[in-house]
C-alpha cells in the first residue's frame, strides 16, 4: 500500500512540475503585423507556366508564401510554399498571353503581406506541346498515334474515331506523363475512315483536335486478321529451350488462357528460344506477348518475365538445325514499362500496360509459317523464364491444317 501512495505522489509531481528544456519551443505571440513584402529576384517562363525566385522578409513569425494567378478566365488558383524556400513554380496556364501573379507572405497570425506582382508570358503549355506533335497514320486494322511529352506533363489523350453511323466518338481515353508515347487503336475495316485526337491537361484545359495528315483528314486501315491458335502447332528445335519446367506447359503460350503459362528450367543460357508453327502463310502485321502474372498481378515486370528479345521467321525448318542465323530476322523488341520504376514498384499506367501486353508491329510484313522468339533478358534479372500467352496478326495467305 505505501508503495502505490509514493507511485501515485511521484506521478502528480510530474504532471504539476515538468522539467525543464532549454530546446522547447515557446509558441510565437500572436499579432496583428503584417511580414514584410516578397522581393521578386527572377521570373523564367517555362512550358505553361514560370519558375520564380524571391527574397524572403525578415519576419521571425514568417510561416510561408503563396502566389495567387488565374489559369483561366473563370478560375482563380494558388501555389503555396514554406519559409524554408525561396523558390516557387506556377503552372497551369492554357496559353501565351501575358499573365499575371502576385506572391504575398503569410506570417503564423494569418497576417497576409502587401503583395508583389509580376506579369510576363509564359511558354506554349505542355497540352499543346503534345497536340502539336501527335502524328496519326494507318495501321494494320486501325489507326496509330504517337506522340512527344518532352515535360513529361500528366495528360489525358482523348482518342476519336468514326462508328458505323459515320458519327465521330470518343473510343479511348489515354494517361500519361512518359517523354514519348504510341496507341494503336484496332478493330476497323480497310476503307478510308476519320480520326483525330485531343488532349486535356489536369487544369481541364483541352486542346484543338488533331487530325490526320491528309488532305480529306481520313485513312484507310491495313486488312489484317487474328491467327487462329488452333492451328498452331508445338515445334522443338535443337537449339530451344525446355518449356514445360515448373509446371508449365510448352502449348500453354496458345491455348487462349491468359492465366496459363509456359516455364523454363532455368538452367539454360540466353537466349532461351520458342518456337511454333502458325499453322498459316501470313504476312505477319504485329503479335503480342503476355507476360506471366494475369493471375497474381504482383509479378507484373518482374519473376522472369521476358524484357528483351529478339523474333524471327521463316517458311520452312530448312535443315532442322535451329540456327538462328539460318533464320530471317522480323525484329528485336523490349518490353515497355511506362513508369521505368525498378522491379516490384509499379504504377497504374504500368499496370494497364501489362494488362494489354507487349505488342510489337512489322513495318514491312515477311511471309512466314513458323515463328521463333529469342528471349535475352528478364525483368529481374533471373535465370528462367515464363510468360503466359501469345497472339498474332496478319494478311493471311494459305491455310496448311
Amino acid at each position: 500500500m505505501r508503495t502505490r501512495k509514493l507511485w501515485n505522489v511521484l506521478i502528480l509531481a510530474l504532471l504539476l512540475f515538468p522539467g525543464c528544456d532549454e530546446g522547447l519551443e515557446m509558441p510565437v505571440k500572436m499579432d496583428s503585423v503584417p511580414p514584410g513584402p516578397v522581393v521578386i529576384e527572377s521570373v523564367v517562363p517555362v512550358a505553361g507556366g514560370f519558375d520564380v525566385s524571391y527574397v524572403l522578409p525578415d519576419d521571425e513569425d514568417l510561416l510561408y508564401v503563396k502566389a495567387e494567378f488565374k489559369p483561366s478566365d473563370t478560375n482563380t488558383s494558388e501555389v503555396k510554399v514554406s519559409l524554408y524556400r525561396n523558390d516557387l513554380s506556377v503552372l497551369g496556364f492554357g496559353d501565351t498571353l501575358p499573365k499575371t501573379v502576385t506572391l504575398y507572405a503569410v506570417d503564423r497570425s494569418a497576417n497576409v503581406s502587401e503583395g508583389t506582382s509580376f506579369t510576363e508570358q509564359p511558354l506554349v503549355d505542355p497540352a499543346t506541346l503534345i497536340q502539336r506533335s501527335i502524328r496519326i497514320e494507318p495501321d494494320f486494322g486501325g489507326a496509330k498515334f504517337t506522340w512527344q511529352n518532352p515535360t513529361e506533363a500528366p495528360v489525358a489523350i482523348l482518342i476519336f474515331a468514326q462508328d458505323s453511323t459515320g458519327e465521330l466518338e470518343n473510343v479511348h481515353t489515354i494517361y500519361t506523363s512518359t517523354m514519348e508515347g504510341r496507341y494503336s487503336l484496332r478493330g476497323y475495316e480497310p476503307e478510308p475512315t476519320a480520326f483525330y485526337a485531343l488532349v486535356k491537361d489536369r487544369w481541364d484545359h483541352l486542346t484543338a483536335p488533331k487530325y490526320p495528315d491528309t488532305e480529306d483528314r481520313m485513312i484507310t486501315p491495313f486488312y489484317e486478321a487474328k491467327l487462329d491458335k488452333s492451328k498452331f502447332r508445338k515445334v522443338i528445335l535443337p537449339t530451344d529451350t525446355n518449356w514445360d519446367a515448373w509446371e508449365g506447359r510448352y502449348e500453354s503460350a496458345y491455348d487462349n488462357d491468359y492465366q496459363s503459362f509456359v516455364h523454363s528450367q532455368g538452367d539454360h543460357p540466353m537466349p532461351q528460344i520458342f518456337t511454333v508453327d502458325l499453322g498459316v502463310k501470313v504476312r505477319l502485321s504485329r503479335f503480342k506477348v503476355f507476360q506471366r502474372g494475369l493471375e497474381q498481378d504482383w509479378w507484373a515486370f518482374t519473376h522472369g518475365n521476358p524484357m528483351e528479345y529478339t523474333v524471327y521467321g521463316a517458311m520452312d525448318l530448312g535443315n532442322g538445325e535451329g540456327n538462328l542465323a539460318d533464320w530471317i530476322k522480323l525484329r528485336e523488341c523490349e518490353s515497355s514499362k511506362p513508369s521505368g520504376l525498378p522491379a516490384g514498384q509499379v504504377t497504374d499506367e504500368d499496370m494497364t500496360a501489362f494488362y494489354n501486353g507487349d505488342e510489337f508491329s512489322f513495318e514491312v510484313p515477311v511471309e512466314i509459317r513458323y515463328f521463333r522468339i529469342a528471349i535475352h533478358s528478364t525483368w529481374d534479372g533471373a535465370g528462367f523464364i515464363n510468360f503466359s500467352e501469345l497472339d498474332f496478326w496478319g494478311d493471311i495467305i494459305e491455310e496448311y491444317n
